[in-house]
This record gives structure tokens, C-alpha cells and sequence, in this order.
């Protein structure tokens, strides 16, 4: 499976958490590959899956910087995996989403989701 997912980039969306709980409801995500990672502080209230929809779209924006090829994002949100693959169009991270990887298609990269 892709080299033994040798090019990964993992999306995943963290709460700040002060003992286990959200600190004043703030969202954060987070995407971690082999050699980068970035985070990004969202809006306060967003939601678990709103955030894990942003770490996606990251991933696949620095997806698009990297050299190689072949990539997988590896999500513990169901939820959003399967908006993705309903193509929920009327949310408008989905639709974000599926239109960077199809230019990543476009541009001779392969993305798994998973």
C-alpha cells in the first residue's frame, strides 16, 4: 500500500485542553507528515467535525508542495471520511476538499483517504 504509506500525512484535529476538557470551547487542528507538520487555531465553538474536515484540507495543501507522489491521510473521523465519500456537497469543506484533490489528481498525485 503506497511503499508501505512511506509518504504519509496524517490530519488530525486537537482540542486545547486544560485536564481533559475544551478551555473556553477553542479548536485547533493539526496535520503531521514525515518531515512537517502544521497546526492551525480555528474559530471558538467549531465543531470536532468541521475541524477534522479543516486537518484534510491542510494535508492536502501540503500534499500539494511535496515532491512525491503518492500519499495517504489517515482521519479518525468517520464522519468525515464518509461525507467525503457521500460527497456531501452542501457543506462547503467538502466541497473545498474535493476540488483540491482532484487538482492534486490533476497534477499527477495519488491521495488515500483512510
Amino acid at each position: 500500500m503506497f511503499d508501505a504509506a512511506k509518504n504519509r500525512v496524517i490530519g488530525l484535529p486537537y482540542g486545547e485542553k486544560n485536564g481533559g476538557s475544551l478551555m473556553e470551547n477553542r479548536v485547533a487542528c493539526a496535520v503531521v507528515g514525515r518531515t512537517s507538520s502544521k497546526s492551525v487555531r480555528l474559530p471558538n465553538n467549531t465543531s470536532i467535525f468541521r475541524a477534522e474536515l479543516h486537518a484534510i484540507m491542510l494535508a492536502m495543501r501540503l500534499i500539494c508542495k511535496r515532491k512525491e507522489n503518492n500519499f495517504i491521510i489517515f482521519s479518525d473521523s468517520m464522519s468525515s471520511l464518509q461525507a467525503l465519500s457521500g460527497f456531501k456537497l452542501e457543506l462547503d469543506l467538502i466541497q473545498k476538499i474535493l476540488k483540491d484533490c482532484s487538482h492534486l489528481t490533476a497534477i499527477g498525485k495519488t491521495v488515500m483517504l483512510c
